[in-house]
C-alpha cells in the first residue's frame, strides 16, 4: 500500500509541473496574440496610408497628365509667328526663309507634335 501512496503523490508532483508549464504556455500564447493584434492594428493603419497616397497620387498624375497634354496640344506661340512670318523653325533650316507657298514637314511636326 506504501507504494499506491507514492504514486499518487509522483502523479500529484506532475501534474502540479503540467499545471505550471501550461500556464507558461497561456501566457505566452496571451503574449503573442496581443503582438499579432498589435500588427494588424498597424497593418490595417499602414494600409489605409497607403490608399490615400494612392488616391493622391493618381489625382497628382492626373493633373499632370493634363498640364502636360496641354501643353502638347498648344504650339509655341513666338514659334507660330515666326513661322507664319515665313520662316523656318526646325533645327535644320531654323531662321531661313520659306519659299513661297512651302510647307517645311520638320517645322509643321515641331509647331504640332
Amino acid at each position: 500500500m506504501g507504494e499506491m501512496m507514492i504514486d499518487k503523490n509522483e502523479i500529484y508532483v506532475q501534474l502540479g509541473l503540467l499545471e505550471e508549464s501550461l500556464a507558461y504556455t497561456l501566457g505566452q500564447i496571451s503574449t503573442v496574440r496581443d503582438a499579432l493584434d498589435e500588427s494588424l492594428k498597424e497593418n490595417a493603419t499602414i494600409r489605409m496610408e497607403n490608399e490615400k497616397l494612392r488616391e493622391r497620387l493618381a489625382h497628382i498624375e492626373k493633373k499632370e497628365e493634363k498640364a502636360s497634354s496641354k501643353s502638347k496640344d498648344e504650339p509655341n506661340p513666338n514659334l507660330i509667328q515666326i513661322f507664319n512670318e515665313g520662316f523656318h523653325v526646325c533645327h535644320l533650316h531654323y531662321a531661313e526663309r520659306l519659299q513661297d507657298g512651302e510647307n517645311c514637314l520638320d517645322c509643321l511636326e515641331l509647331l504640332y507634335r
